[in-house]
């Protein structure tokens, strides 16, 4: 089923972003953002993501072993 949505440009920066990361589409991750928010409170809390959200800028916050470089960076766009 098709629908329409507005979504904020930043949220939608994020939810792109973060589709590509887990490469699957946009639709597929929304749909399953909201039945993550549908879940009890205590299944959310077992299903959280391994991001936080920066109050700034709205961008996902990844931690990683090491310092991420701009060579990774390429690296990735390139493997797109």
């Amino acid at each position: 089923m098709r629908t329409t949505i507005d979504i904020p440009e930043r949220q939608h920066a994020l939810f792109t972003s973060l589709a590509r990361s887990q490469r699957t589409s946009l639709g597929k991750l929304l749909v399953e953002l909201a039945e993550r928010g549908l879940r009890a409170p205590s299944a959310m809390a077992e299903a959280a993501p391994a991001y936080a959200i920066d109050p700034e800028t709205g961008l996902g916050v990844f931690r990683s072993g090491r310092p991420i470089t701009i060579e990774d960076v390429k690296a990735f766009e390139d493997a797109e």
